[in-house]
């Protein structure tokens, strides 16, 4: 693992160039650079030369971040394409410079860095414009292999991949049979493409000659970049559920560097080009182990060079590559909560669409259900189940769970795991997600209670480990032997899909992880304060003694230091069912017509503003409409606020009151 995370540097650099294949350097007529007021073509290379280095020069500063509102700024792909468009054709008639302002009105192309950025939009669009195809057609990827799985992973038909004479295919014989896990259909040839109707033809190349334009493939796969041309054969917006729940787009520190290389103005400054260079430079092997044994530490285990963390461009794909890797073993039951972040949950019925060897199955956490008790039902009913039996049961659990916010109770789960191992004669996995509280070092609790039990520990690290500079994903072994070799086989599968983190973004953990300990317990700090600032304004305002999903002091001291808590908000009185369906996301509206609040997804970001969503409508988006209404307390749904280290606890508090007394004006 180390040396493939070393040669990352080396491959990135020989990439930089090929990345530019995907990038027009002639002019190109695309309908996405045309307005109905302006009929003429644009001639991009134009655009190229004259608005890529005003465009950088001036891009806000939360183009760079990792998350983007999610509010009417919000515009999607196609519709941030345009507006660029739109303000690239005014600057083109009045001859004024771009400004920062303009920019941001162009909004955003997605909400999450790990579905999709402004910059990396703005390379999608360019490559759109000389294949002369549509947006939603054309994708970047951090990865080099995860193009060609998209298109294994979503078409109905047998693929055949042609590579040229004289390369290697994309994936070795090793590689391949990783691939084959997931139930695809494929076969490889060298040579030029034959157009064939009964089968998705995917061309290979390691470069872009300008001649995918009049290709016969249905798709062409340069250096990180897909390009569908038929959207009947492979659909679009299966590759991109793919991205976003297998890999990542390419992260904007690369994305920036392959816009700056294609500026054929842009001239960088010393300062500029050091920094440019930095980003895309592995950190020094003595921070990685730093970093590495840090990630140990927190989850409570020894630190192990020999079973070193693995690292992933976000933390989807980590959950993949362990998911993949159960597969190796014959594959996996997996038990976890119905609720549960909704990525997770549809990377899971991803996998369950595409093999028999992974079934999902849930337990319930709302209200006031006993987790314990839940999982032990969920549990008792998977022994009992004729048919086919699995080698492996995985126990996926959240600590604290979202948005409910509960601690399980650690010696009940390893007991309750024993006892199925011992009543099943099945192994038994606990995998771990403590990403709202990564520094509660479970790992150490259950080696005293279980020592023989296999524990994995994943941590999402856009949150608090990274602050918010980047997307990540980890997976930690504990002690066990069980454990370690699972790791080895996550990392096996990892370089199969190229899917580890990149050195940017090695480079923002190894700068940001360490301290994240005390930033938790301020941040926890100030979530418990703003806590009884906003129960408080909801007793004075309508007499209702508001309970918060929030961890305990007693639970907050043994390192469960979660900045996060979600409520259910009264009803009104009198509201209509349309008023009382929409009061939460109401709520969070008014609450974010203030600047130190965003409408967000993620948490645990020290940049000093509170994050307010509506999880139904956000993270759970994938899950199932009759385990959300669970989650209702008089027809109204949980909100939930995130809270970061450092902020104006003044003025948050005068907010929250004033919102409440807005709400429930009569």
């Amino acid at each position: 693992y180390q040396r493939r995370v070393r040669g990352h540097e080396r491959r990135t650099m020989q990439a930089r160039g090929r990345i530019m294949s995907a990038i027009p350097r002639v002019a190109c007529g695309s309908s996405s650079l045309t307005t109905a007021s302006a009929r003429k073509r644009v001639d991009w290379n134009e655009m190229r030369v004259r608005y890529v280095t005003p465009i950088l020069s001036q891009m806000p500063e939360e183009w760079q971040g990792t998350t983007f509102s999610n509010d009417r700024r919000l515009q999607g792909r196609a519709e941030f394409a345009r507006n660029i468009s739109r303000m690239i054709l005014r600057k083109e008639a009045d001859g004024t410079p771009i400004t920062a302002d303009e920019l941001r009105e162009t909004g955003y192309a997605d909400d999450y860095f790990r579905v999709g950025s402004n910059v990396s939009t703005l390379l999608e669009m360019a490559a759109s414009a000389q294949r002369q195809i549509p947006l939603d057609q054309v994708f970047t990827f951090a990865s080099s292999t995860m193009p060609v799985v998209a298109v294994l992973l979503t078409a109905e038909l047998p693929v055949r991949v042609y590579y040229p004479v004289g390369e290697d295919p994309p994936f070795n014989a090793a590689g391949l049979s990783v691939i084959e896990l997931l139930g695809v259909d494929v076969s490889f040839q060298q040579g030029e493409p034959q157009a064939d109707p009964s089968s998705v033809v995917l061309e290979v190349k390691p470069f872009d000659d300008g001649a995918c334009v009049h290709t016969v493939a249905d798709a062409v796969v340069t250096p990180n970049l897909l390009a569908v041309f038929d959207p009947e054969k492979i659909k679009p917006a299966n590759v991109h559920t793919i991205r976003k729940r297998m890999a990542t787009p390419m992260t904007t520190p690369m994305a920036m560097a392959a816009l700056r290389e294609h500026g054929a103005t842009t001239v960088l400054n010393q300062e500029q080009q050091v920094s440019a260079d930095a980003m895309i430079a592995m950190p020094a092997e003595s921070e990685i182990q730093e970093f590495h044994a840090h990630l140990q530490e927190l989850s409570g285990t020894d630190v192990d060079v020999s079973a070193n963390p693995v690292v992933f461009t976000a933390g989807l794909p980590a959950l993949a590559s362990v998911f993949v890797a159960l597969l190796q073993n014959g594959g996996s039951d997996l038990v976890m909560c119905s609720t549960a972040y909704g990525g997770s949950s549809q990377l899971n019925d991803l996998l369950m669409s595409r093999t028999g060897n992974h079934r999902k199955f849930t337990f319930d956490v709302q209200g006031d259900t006993d987790i314990c008790e839940s999982i032990q039902q969920q549990l008792t009913a998977l022994a009992s189940q004729p048919g086919p039996v699995l080698p492996t049961t995985v126990l996926f659990l959240e600590t604290p769970t979202n948005p409910d916010m509960k601690v399980p109770e650690m010696d009940k789960i390893a007991a309750m795991l024993n006892k199925h191992k011992h009543k099943t004669g099945k192994e038994v996995l606990l995998l771990l997600d403590t990403t709202f509280a990564p520094q509660a070092k479970l790992m150490c609790q259950l080696e005293t209670m279980a020592p023989e039990l296999p524990v994995m520990n994943f941590i999402s690290m856009s949150k608090s480990v990274s602050r918010g500079k980047t997307t990540s994903g980890a997976v930690i072994a504990n002690h066990t032997h069980q454990s370690k070799s699972l790791l080895r086989a996550v990392a096996e599968v990892a370089a199969v899909l190229d899917t580890t983190a990149k050195p940017d973004q090695l480079q923002f953990l190894a700068q940001n992880h360490r301290g994240v300990e005390a930033r938790n317990e301020k941040a926890y700090a100030v979530a418990a304060a703003m806590g009884d600032t906003l129960r408080g304004a909801v007793r004075q305002t309508c007499g209702y003694d508001m309970p918060l999903a929030f961890v305990s002091p007693e639970h907050a001291a043994q390192g469960y230091t979660s900045s996060t808590f979600s409520f259910n908000l009264p009803p009104q009185r009198g509201a209509s069912q349309l008023e009382t369906d929409r009061l939460a996301q109401r709520f969070v509206e008014l609450l974010c017509r203030h600047p130190l609040f965003k409408p967000c997804v993620s948490f645990g970001q020290d940049n000093g503003l509170v994050y307010a969503t509506v999880p139904a409508t956000s993270t759970q988006g994938a899950i199932k409409a009759e385990d959300k209404a669970k989650q209702e307390v008089g027809g109204v749904q949980l909100a939930r606020l995130s809270f970061p280290p450092e902020c104006d606890v003044d003025a948050i508090s005068r907010v929250l009151v004033d919102t409440v007394s807005t709400l429930y004006k009569t």
